[in-house]
């Protein structure tokens, strides 16, 4: 089974861009076509098309938002388009413009199987592969149409304290019977507080950083092997800390020192943000 990033704040926290202009340099365009070549490009490489796929609403009161794959399938629970359109640009919620507002608000169950592959040959299939098949999906079923457009936008350097990196190296991340943090190896979760990972690189540290401040962060840590990390830091306001356990908590940039050794240094670069053109509302199959 593919162990994917869980991001679990985008469910909870609404931002809003201001829209950008069209005058964004390099702009790519992309519609059902190019998602084509994709799949039929990995195709060579052993992957398929998803042949069945089912879209219904998810059950009213239902909370908590998941995406899986197992085998030649994938499992969608209680998502919002806004939120499985992220998993498949493989972005953060900022960085998806344009969506119409159901897309935001509606919640879906959403399962498709690959029936011409065997189920040994799908765990092989990358994660870059199984984005592929999502994208199918998303323009099969409701009609995506996108463009990408480039623009340069502050970002963030992962980058050694004067200190010098403080980082843990993981604890037997292959080992399948073992969990750090409750996480099995290469497994991390993000929550509105908090970063916890098991056996991941410094790259994939960085993608959860990127998610809470809301920039893309390189890394720059110069670090080889697999990690295990755990960060709280307190929530705030704007005004006051949120609780008395905030209160006792370090801010983020304490936080990230302390635990890793690391900062995140100011600076600009190439951002990618993914314009959508079309969206089907879909109906019950």
């Amino acid at each position: 089974m593919h162990c994917i990033v869980r991001r679990l704040f985008p469910a909870k926290i609404r931002l809003s861009l201001p829209r950008l202009r069209r005058s964004l340099v390099f702009p790519v365009v992309v519609a059902a076509a190019a998602v084509t070549t994709m799949v039929d490009g990995a195709r060579a490489h052993g992957q398929s098309t998803y042949d069945v796929s089912t879209v219904k609403p998810a059950k009213p009161g239902e909370t908590g938002m998941g995406l899986s794959w197992r085998f030649a399938a994938l499992q969608a629970t209680n998502v919002t388009l806004q939120w499985i359109l992220n998993s498949a640009f493989h972005a953060r919620q900022d960085q998806v413009l344009d969506l119409p507002n159901w897309a935001k608000e509606q919640h879906f169950d959403i399962t498709a199987k690959l029936t011409d592959m065997d189920a040994a040959t799908a765990e092989k299939l990358t994660q870059d592969q199984h984005r592929a098949l999502l994208l199918a999906l998303l323009t099969e079923r409701f009609g995506l149409k996108y463009h990408v457009e480039t623009k340069q936008m502050p970002t963030y350097d992962l980058a050694p304290g004067k200190d010098g990196p403080k980082l843990t190296a993981a604890l037997d991340p292959d080992d399948k019977t073992k969990t750090v943090y409750g996480l099995c190896g290469g497994c991390a979760s993000s929550r509105e507080n908090e970063i916890a990972g098991h056996g991941i690189s410094t790259s994939q540290f960085a993608e959860l950083l990127a998610a809470q401040v809301k920039r893309d962060v390189y890394d720059r840590t110069g670090f080889q092997g697999k990690i295990d990390v755990k960060l709280k830091w307190a929530r705030d306001s704007g005004t006051a800390p949120v609780s008395d356990e905030d209160a006792a908590l370090p801010s983020f940039a304490e936080a990230l020192q302390t635990e890793t050794g690391l900062r995140l240094v100011p600076t600009k670069g190439p951002v990618k943000l993914y314009v959508i053109d079309h969206l089907d509302q879909p109906t019950e199959n």
